[in-house]
């Protein structure tokens, strides 16, 4: 035997090739106790310490201690001579139950497989790091770049249907009230809880509710606090009463929970009212068809009427030739969508299960002109100011538009409608305009176009690069950063404003689906930030916003404190483009008067608690209608006028108008409806300003609102703003978000109470042996119930929910975790 010099150490003997070597092995390794030539492995021969020889199986020169500790197989496969000293002692016997000949034929699979063991353990483990870290960036960014959807907490118990569904829609001026009445009915011997939900138009409250019983008992419905509205209900519910409640969810989802008695009946009567405004000629109006879920009969009545009860025509958006081929009984003229009707419209339609009827019927009409100078109401106590300029040059125009590119707008083609009601949009625009397009992302600014003037060629130069916009995919800028976009494009507007002439109107427009998720998150800091940086009004601030995705509560904060307008995207709606092009086209087309305020004034005469009185902008074919209460000394005469006065500026100069009348004493219908729909416009008032003080404090607020009741005592201002609200949607008997729900009360006790009644669980009745079911509600910080248990988690169109994001992240970081852990034991 012959030695020769190893690289990396002293000289060690050369082993002779004919010499034959033994493979020591544990009981995991094949090819253990197998005995093959010396050709059949590669060997380099490596010292120990003390001198002894080993040679490796792996092909490359291995460093050994005295008593190596055995990780793999491959370590295990030492191969040494069979002279004495370069046999150590076997780590493990050879496995009795491996036959030599499967020894033999595995020997070559854990070779290559030993071989390559730590470089696969390594790949694995990085490409599940890799995967980890994706689905945590993607569940962040969604849960940050989505505001949280609505949730539907809601329940249902028992069995039961709705056998009868009427809709009766009168549409008089500036309200359209719609009656809806519903028969529910419950095939338990147990009380039933029916939810229906409604979709309601926006500016749309809830007035009234009743409940009918077989033997004529009527319950009407009470404005109650949320939670004592809940107890009421729950607590008529389990003495088998029949009951109603409604509360409000969001902007245009109510929720009906109807208690139908043990093997009976309940009929409901809903009552709503929705407040109306002229706008490009023409005032538009919904009502609801049917709820949010489908329905076996149903009749449908609408008429139109003017201020003074005289019939108007109208447009209506319905397939009649669908219902017309069907089993309808119909009182209408004409036969296509859209189509004009001189008189009522009467349906009753017995198959409704068979038609796709919408949840709400869109409709419109031309109504009276407005007097030039406005046209005023009042009955002493209430009043109502319309005012509609006319004859008047436009104002040159300086937009600048803030659009979201982050990855989300991707979805629901959010992206492309809003870049085709831009390029409509653009049509619009005249040489004496000005346009500038900014893109942001998870930074202030992406891309850039203009500022450039409203010309034909630079009109189609702005359309190409809108049509070039796309969803950043950058990974180094994703999220959404608010906070720099509307500053970065608030510098921008400013300066632009400053090198065009005195009489244009600056308009900074922001459209987006998210949340702040880069940069600034605090939502505090980054509306007194934008406040702080427009404090002279000079750029009037318009947003909008995807509903259920962006923070609508933030950008109605931003608009409502920049002199500007916000407006929710809706889902489910006519489609996004038509909304956007709507809110342009009706909000800013063309702008005839900035800065209008509204004055009320007469001899004795105090007003109290006024709805918006400032506009920042007035485009053509946009009505302003103020309301408010007013007080008059008794002894005043009731002939001594009382005057509106309107002040705004126009391209030339600062023009006034005067409008007068006196006390109307003599029509109830007049003065109901104006008590009712100034009540209901005070109410969205308030809530949007208490909303606002959470951003930016109360003194802010308190230079925009004017309280009825000047003598507060609360300590904080929002908290004077909530109870305003409050009262006046009980005395109103409305429905408010957060603040109010209506339930039936059964005060003349008509109604026999069954105290052994209890309530259905899941479609069957209860077994006597357990524990009665008993409904809760949760605690709400947003008017919205939360049952503690039934609740049904709301996914969006990513198929994530808030919870699953929070609880996946926790399991994520323990799987990361342990991971980490693995990858430092393989190293």
């Amino acid at each position: 035997m012959t030695f020769s010099s190893s690289s990396t150490g002293p000289d060690v003997p050369e082993l002779d090739r004919s010499s034959r070597l033994q493979i020591i092995g544990d009981e995991n390794c094949p090819n253990s106790g197998a005995e093959r030539p010396v050709e059949a492995i590669p060997v380099v021969m490596e010292p120990l310490d003390d001198g002894a020889v080993v040679a490796s199986s792996q092909g490359h020169a291995q460093s050994s201690s005295r008593s190596p500790k055995v990780e793999n197989c491959s370590e295990q496969n030492r191969v040494v001579s069979d002279a004495t000293t370069l046999k150590p002692t076997p780590l493990f016997p050879n496995p009795p139950h491996l036959s030599t000949h499967e020894s033999k034929s595995s020997s070559s699979y854990c070779t290559i497989f030993q071989r390559n063991k730590r470089c696969i353990f390594a790949l694995l483990a990085i490409a599940i790091l890799a995967a980890i870290i994706a689905v945590i960036v993607v569940a962040t960014r969604k849960k940050h770049d989505d505001s949280d959807p609505p949730v539907n907490v809601n329940f249902s118990t028992g069995i039961s249907v709705i056998t009868q569904y009427a809709v009766n829609a009168k549409v008089r001026s500036r309200l359209a009230t719609t009656t809806l009445t519903m028969s529910v009915r419950n095939g338990l011997n147990c009380s039933s809880i029916h939810m229906v939900t409604l979709q309601l138009p926006l500016n749309t409250r809830v007035t009234s509710l009743k409940t009918f019983s077989d033997d004529g008992c009527t319950t009407e419905g009470r404005v109650k606090e949320i939670e004592a509205a809940r107890e009421t209900f729950l607590e008529q519910s389990s003495q088998g009463l029949p009951s109603a409640y409604v509360e409000v969810q969001d902007s245009f989802t109510y929720s009906l929970q109807v208690s139908i008695p043990p093997m009976g009946e309940t009929d409901v009567e809903l009552i709503v009212e929705q407040l109306l405004q002229q706008r490009l000629g023409e005032v538009a109006f919904e009502i609801p068809m049917i709820p949010n879920e489908e329905v076996d009969k149903v009749k449908f009545d609408l008429s139109v009427e003017d201020v003074f009860g005289n019939l108007l025509d109208f447009d209506i958006d319905l397939d009649l030739e669908d219902l017309e081929e069907s089993n309808v009984e119909a009182d209408v003229k004409g036969n296509s969508t859209n189509t004009t009707f001189p008189k009522p419209i009467n349906l009753h339609i017995t198959d409704a299960r068979q038609h796709n009827l919408p949840q709400v019927i869109r409709g419109r009409f031309k109504p009276n002109e407005v007097p030039s100078d406005g046209y005023l109401y009042t009955d002493g106590s209430c009043f109502e100011h319309f005012f509609l300029p006319t004859s008047i040059d436009p104002m040159p125009r300086n937009f600048f538009f803030l659009l979201d590119t982050s990855e989300s707008m991707k979805y629901s083609n959010k992206l492309d409608n809003a870049k085709k009601a831009l390029i409509n949009f653009i049509d619009s625009l005249s040489p004496r305009d000005s346009l500038t397009i900014q893109t942001f992302a998870g930074k202030g600014t992406i891309d850039l176009w203009g500022v450039r003037p409203g010309t034909e060629e630079e009109k189609k130069d702005a359309k190409v690069f809108i049509s070039k916009i796309k969803v950043v995919d950058d990974y180094r800028i994703w999220g959404t950063d608010l906070h720099e976009a509307l500053l970065e494009a608030l510098i921008r507007a400013q300066h632009d404003g400053e090198e065009t002439q005195n009489d244009t109107v600056d308009v900074l427009v922001l459209i987006s689906d998210a949340w702040a998720s880069a940069g600034e998150t605090d939502r505090a800091k980054i509306a007194k930030h934008v406040y702080d940086l427009n404090k002279d009004g000079s750029v009037k601030i318009f947003t909008l916003g995807f509903q259920g995705q962006a923070d609508m509560t933030l950008l109605d904060a931003i608009a409502l404190m920049n002199g500007g307008i916000s407006a929710p995207i809706l889902q489910g709606n006519e489609d996004f483009a038509s909304q956007i092009t709507l809110f342009l086209g009706s909000e800013l087309g063309t702008i005839l008067l900035s800065d209008v305020t509204v004055k009320i004034t007469g001899e004795d005469v105090t007003v109290m608690g006024e709805t918006k009185k400032m506009y920042p902008l007035l485009a053509e074919g946009y009505e302003v209608v103020i309301r408010g209460l007013i007080g008059l000394p008794h002894a005043r005469d009731a002939n001594a006028p009382i005057k509106a006065i309107t002040t705004a500026a126009t391209m030339d100069n600062i023009q006034n108008w005067e409008v007068s009348t006196v006390v109307d004493l003599d029509d109830p219908v007049k003065s109901s409806l104006c008590y009712q729909s100034y009540a209901h416009s005070r109410i969205s008032q308030l809530v949007r300003m208490r909303e606002a003080a959470e951003f930016l404090g109360d003194d802010i607020v308190k230079s925009l609102l004017n309280l009825a009741d000047s003598n507060c005592k609360e300590e904080e201002f929002s908290d004077c703003i909530k109870a305003e609200a409050l009262d006046l949607a009980i005395k109103a008997n409305v429905v408010a978000k957060g603040l109010t729900a209506m339930v039936t009360v059964n005060d003349d006790q008509c109604m026999d109470t069954d105290e052994a009644a209890e309530i259905c669980v899941d479609g069957t009745t209860p077994d006597g042996n357990k524990e009665s079911y008993e409904p809760k509600y949760g605690e709400s910080t947003d008017g919205i119930m939360q049952s503690s248990t039934m609740t049904y988690g709301y996914a969006d169109e990513y198929g994530y929910t808030s919870a699953s994001i929070e609880i996946s992240c926790s399991t994520l970081f323990f799987v990361l975790t342990m991971l980490s852990m693995l990858l430092f034991a393989i190293a």
